[in-house]
């Protein structure tokens, strides 16, 4: 493969490095030929290793480690077994720090498995005197057993004989395709009854298996399918025959007509089903065109048919269709066409690896489905553990990267899935059985951005234990810029990144820079006692690449700024990918006593010496000291001579050091021309000057200056400033000095006016300062915004010259703005830069002259950020001072307090209610209750505790059919329950309608669980709610609030609880569930009134019709129409003729 592609490739997903003091330019340089040369580099106290996995020195062998002086390279010979073909050894290389043992891996070594190539992986141990330890793991993976196959031959009379030598040829070249796998074979034969030829354990026993098949000869007779295959299910396919466990089983059957029990196919065909027999079914001739016939072929073969059953016109043609067969069975074998996952068939071992205490873990990246996870193994070789997580999604690639983090609770394994849904996670594992999964979703995410590609553990101060986890994804796309890395803390087993607002680590602006590709963790270059981070960008500049130092700061944090970006064209013309690998250890290899730094590039691996740290300090001195102000010659401007004076040591352990000093000196620099007080020439105030210092002592520069004759201003002394520029000078060894980020580059250096003091000349103030935290009994951080802090100083001596009140504060607070109560104040500020020194705040009082019995009262208030780190309790100092050379001894000059600090949480507890009913009186019913409370955390990780009592006794009577089904898991009950208050209940519940643990017996469980920020936990109280304590009540109808309650338990020395109100307790929340109670129906009144009723208006109905006439018949209106119009002829009975 192309290097350029190879690398483009590879550098889609890389790791990182940082630091100010860093030579750029290359010390030594190493470069080979070797495909891949630089691709890893390992530094150790002697040498290198630096590995180049691309290059193919034979026809299966590819991959090669160098050993490395300073000024050659030469290859080390690993003897490489037989079966590592290909292996790309060195594309994974991990070193020991304790051992410096070094980890190389070759994890692309194919094996032919037919239906498909797996890809596993080696890994061997160099160690210091380039000892090849044996390979890791011992021996790759077999190819997966085909299967045992068993033929099944009809042997009936409708076969021509040499259609069945045909059948047995067929059957030869099948047998003999799948001679190279451990394939087990078995021969029957049916007609009218089966007959077994060989048996799986008896195929091969002679070593004549193709003379046994031509020895078998035709029985003829009728076709009895079914009973053939019911036979050699029962009698084949058992271990007693050598049947395998865990081993495909597939049947094969050749027939050429209808069967003569059809019926039974469908129990023979139900039955190797049950032994899980994958069965195919070959119909040969014309009879299988009726569509019965063909519906038994269906029947014999597995599902799908379309993929188990095979058609052919004649015997001839089964050589047409063994091709077909053949590859179907494969299938079967493993890969992914016969809906069979893969396994470990391309795990490839070692894709990443990491040293933890006893052994080593190999990322097995392939594994799953490219789901991925990691191997343990001791040092021998021994398999000891595995993590797969089946939760894990397929192509996720978990273990592209991997880091080993040493807490105070245990080991933590990171491991990157960057490809996870196309974004990425990573993971951090506990002892193979508990995880958390590190998500940016859904507050940063990108689609591609390969979150995951790199992983790092940083332990900044050097004490043993993980304070970082660095996450990088070099390829989220920026406007301006390609690459970042995540900075996460560790807070006990848990990795917290915060990624709502997270600390991120970029590079300069680049289109291309895959920043991130690399991650490296330096030891302290800066002298500061902490680590430093180097981060490679390798596609910078075209391709040339880039890498950047990041400095650790105090309170386990890192610099979010790059102090220096080393380009590949400052280091050595004609790099290319340069940063793509970064060793993680670092040794003084050019003898200076200070640690090299080994970055590699594209066939070319280079060496940086870091440069030593000088601090550089400045002293001013004046003659005369002090400017008199008894001047009788006011035309006369007074002579001044200052003496500017530079002292430079040493940070670093190096015996010599220079550098150019290139220094402006400014008079009274806080006044604008031209209302200066002194000058140097002219009206200028400012001269510029170069000297040159070293480590042997002072280096000084005198410099005349005049000052005004009798100036208006002569209380307020003159602020002169020193500023200057370092310039390091390259020593013997070329090696240039760097000066010390703490150097204070620019000074104030003042001159004061003389000053009258009476007769004795002196001035004795007696200053008394004092403070007290203002309307604050308690720092709440995330609560409150500021901690004012109010000053009182007063002076009960003489007059008090250019007083001074200095306070001191922690880091994590931030100086906001001073108000003055009395007097005039003015207040400047420096915080803490690397939250190790205690910020100072200074505040001049009554300035120049704070007189006797004067008092002043200011407010100085510091703001406190919603993630400040502070201690327990803090302190703040104020220490008074002033010009006068004596003070009272009875002066108040020094006071320290503290403030206990607490940090604000605020966790919601929410529940919905739920609702059952009951029919009063009927005391033996029971209902299921389910009510679910769910817990969020807002603020902060924390541990704390849920307590929820839930009523479970009213009277003696059980609110529950079953106190023992009483549960909430993950919430243990406790021992006792606690009794009501209210002693008679009946009259409080008849009142309020609320059954709580005021009146009923409650049992308390209690939920403890560490959340993170804006984790949700969900309980759940589940039982049955009996309706045997709602009797005695009293109330035949009513609606009762059945009420428990949660509330929470933390530390609160450490944590308060945000409310608006001033008590900061958290809220009980109520879990209610309504029980209404029904009376019984009784319908005995509404029978009878009903009946009364309707036999009332049945009476009224009738009289009614009765009096309109209803009733009279039709009969009695035939004999009133005769009495009035003659008789009528059908009433004589004579009919007329």
């Amino acid at each position: 493969m192309d290097w350029t592609t190879t690398v483009a490739l590879i550098l889609s997903v890389l790791q990182p490095a940082r630091c100010f003091n860093i030579d750029p330019v290359a010390w030594k340089s190493l470069s080979n030929r070797a495909a891949g040369f630089g691709y890893q580099v390992v530094q150790r106290q002697s040498d290198l290793l630096v590995s180049a996995p691309l290059a193919q020195y034979s026809e299966n062998g590819r991959g090669e480690i160098y050993r490395c002086t300073n000024d050659n390279c030469q290859n080390i010979k690993v003897a490489v077994p037989d079966y590592a073909v290909n292996m790309s050894l060195g594309l994974t290389m991990t070193s020991d720090p304790k051992t410096q043992n070094t980890m190389a891996c070759g994890p692309t070594i194919p094996k032919d498995c037919r239906s498909i190539t797996m890809y596993n992986g080696v890994c061997f141990e160099i160690d210091r005197s380039n000892t090849i330890g044996q390979p890791m793991p011992s021996s790759l993976q077999e190819c997966r057993t085909v299967a045992d196959i068993a033929f099944l031959l009809d042997g009936s009379g409708s076969v021509d004989a040499e259609d069945f030598q045909t059948m047995k040829t067929f059957v030869k070249n099948l047998v003999r395709s799948f001679l190279s796998s451990d394939t087990q074979f078995s021969i029957s034969q049916f007609s009218s009854s089966p007959d077994i030829h060989y048996y799986f354990n008896n195929f091969f026993s002679n070593g004549q298996w193709e003379q046994n098949i031509d020895g078998i000869y035709q029985l003829g007779g009728s076709t009895f399918t079914a009973k053939a295959i019911q036979y050699v299910v029962n009698n084949v396919f058992v271990p007693q025959r050598g049947s395998r466990q865990n081993v495909k089983k597939i049947l094969i059957v050749i027939t050429d007509g209808a069967s003569n029990d059809r019926g039974q196919l469908q129990n023979a065909a139900a039955s190797a089903e049950s032994k899980k027999i994958v069965r195919f079914a070959i119909g040969v001739g014309n009879a299988f065109q009726v569509t019965g016939a063909r519906r038994e072929l269906d029947t014999i073969a597995s599902s799908p048919s379309t993929k188990h059953v095979f058609q052919v016109e004649n015997f001839n043609a089964l050589e047409i269709i063994r091709q077909t067969l053949q590859d179907s069975i494969f299938s079967i074998e493993g890969s992914q066409t016969s809906g069979e996952s893969l396994k470990m068939e391309m795990s490839q071992e070692g894709f990443s690896a990491t040293y933890v205490p006893g052994g080593i873990q190999m990322a097995i990246v392939g594994a799953n489905e490219w789901r991925g996870g990691y191997m343990q193994y001791t040092r021998t070789g021994t398999k000891v553990n595995s993590y797969e997580p089946t939760s894990m999604k397929t192509d996720s690639y978990l273990g592209y990267s991997i880091a080993a983090a040493q807490t105070r609770e245990g080991l933590l394994t990171v491991v990157g899935a960057p490809r996870y849904e196309h974004r990425g996670i990573a993971i951090a594992a506990y002892r193979e059985r508990t995880s958390q999964v590190i998500d940016p979703y859904p507050w940063q995410h990108q689609t591609g951005e390969y979150f995951g590609a790199e992983v790092c553990a940083m332990d900044l101060n050097s004490d043993g234990n993980a304070d970082l986890i660095l996450i990088s994804a070099p390829m989220y796309k920026e406007p301006d810029r390609e690459g970042r890395v995540y900075v996460c803390t560790i807070t006990g087993l848990s990795v917290g990144c915060h990624f709502d607002d997270p600390l991120v680590l970029r590079g300069d602006e680049s289109d291309k820079a895959r920043f991130g590709s690399s991650l490296a963790v330096l030891p302290d270059l800066n002298t500061d006692g902490l680590s430093e981070l180097a981060v490679g960008a390798p596609l910078e500049n075209d391709g040339q690449g880039s890498i950047y130092i990041f400095h650790g700061e105090g309170g386990g944090r890192i610099s979010s700024a790059f102090s220096q970006r080393i380009a590949a064209s400052e280091v050595q013309s004609g790099l290319r990918f340069f940063g793509m690998s970064i060793s993680q250890m670092s040794f003084d290899r050019s003898g200076d006593r200070l640690p090299d730094l080994a970055v590699g590039s594209k066939g070319t691996v280079v060496l940086l010496r870091s440069r030593p740290i000088v601090l550089v300090e400045t002293a001013v001195s004046f003659s005369p000291t002090l400017i008199p102000t008894q001047n009788q010659n006011c035309s006369t401007p007074l002579d001044g001579l200052a003496k500017i004076c530079f002292t430079m040591t040493r940070f670093s352990a190096v015996d010599t050091a220079r550098a150019n000093i290139n220094f402006t000196f400014t008079l009274d620099a806080n006044r604008k021309p031209p209302n200066n007080r002194a000058y140097i020439s002219g009206k200028q105030r400012e001269e510029t000057r170069t000297v040159t210092a070293d480590l042997r002592g002072q280096t000084c520069s005198t410099v005349k200056f005049f000052i005004e004759a009798c100036p208006e201003d002569a209380l307020n002394e003159l602020s002169n400033e020193v500023r200057f520029t370092f310039d390091g000078l390259p020593s013997s060894e070329n090696l240039r000095p760097s000066l010390a980020q703490q150097a204070q580059t620019t000074t104030f250096h003042p001159i004061g006016f003389e000053i009258n003091c009476g007769m004795d000349e002196k001035c004795v103030d007696k200053l008394k300062v004092d403070f007290n935290f203002t309307n604050s009994l308690e720092v709440k951080v995330g609560i409150d915004e500021l901690l004012n802090v109010t000053v009182s100083m007063e002076n009960s001596g003489e007059n008090s010259y250019n007083s001074l009140v200095t306070l001191t504060y922690p880091p994590g607070l931030s100086y906001r703005k001073f108000t003055a109560l009395q007097g005039r104040i003015e207040c400047r500020s420096l915080d803490s830069e690397d939250g190790l020194v205690a910020g100072k705040t200074q505040c001049t009082v009554d300035r120049p002259i704070f007189k006797n019995n004067a008092k002043a009262f200011f407010v100085v208030a510091y703001g406190i950020e919603t993630d400040s780190q502070l201690d327990g309790r803090i302190y703040i100092t104020t220490n008074a001072s002033s010009g006068n050379k004596e003070h009272d001894p009875k002066g108040e000059l020094y006071k320290k307090k503290g403030i206990d600090v607490k940090y604000s949480i605020f966790v919601t507890i929410d529940s919905s209610l739920s609702y059952n009913n009951f029919t009063f009186g009927m005391n033996d019913l029971q209902k299921p209750v389910k009510q679910p409370i769910k817990v969020t955390n807002d603020i902060r990780a924390l541990n704390f505790t849920v307590v929820i009592r839930v009523p479970v006794k009213l009277g003696d009577k059980d609110i529950w059919a079953n106190l023992s089904s009483l549960e909430i898991p993950d919430c243990p009950k406790q021992n006792r329950d606690e009794k009501p208050v209210v002693r008679d209940f009946v009259a409080q519940i008849q009142k309020t309608k609320v059954v709580d643990c005021s009146v009923a017996t409650c049992r308390v469980f209690k939920c403890s669980r560490f959340m993170e920020r804006l984790d949700t936990k969900t309980y759940t109280i589940s039982a049955n709610i009996s309706s045997g304590w709602i009797q005695q009540i009293g109330l035949e109808s009513a609606k009762f609030l059945l009420t428990s309650t949660a509330s929470l338990e933390y530390d609160r020395n450490q944590y308060i609880f945000f409310s608006i109100g001033s008590n900061n307790n958290p809220p009980v929340r109520k879990i209610e569930t309504e029980v209404e109670v029904y009376p019984e129906p009784d319908f005995t009144k509404e029978i009878v009134g009903g009946s009364l009723g309707g036999l009332a208006f049945l009476a009224l109905l009738t009289a009614g019709l009765y009096k309109a006439g209803f009733f009279k018949s039709k009969y009695q209106n035939m004999i009133n129409e005769g009495a009035d119009g003659g008789a009528d002829p059908g009433i004589d009975g004579d009919a007329p003729e």
